[in-house]
């Protein structure tokens, strides 16, 4: 159930984090993360959102 926030206010993000890993779990996590930095300049074809 989505819980209802008279404040919240979604907006478009602004940075994007360069991540490596070795695979997805089972239940969607990611396994054996590393964080490899901020990306300056990005295309949005190389941006996917996490399953």
């Amino acid at each position: 159930m989505a819980l209802k926030r008279k404040a919240a206010v979604f907006i478009r993000p602004v940075l994007v984090a360069e991540t490596e890993y070795r695979a997805w779990t089972q239940d969607g996590k990611l396994r054996h993360p590393s964080f490899k930095g901020i990306r300056e300049r990005v295309d949005d074809a190389t941006i996917f959102a996490m399953p």
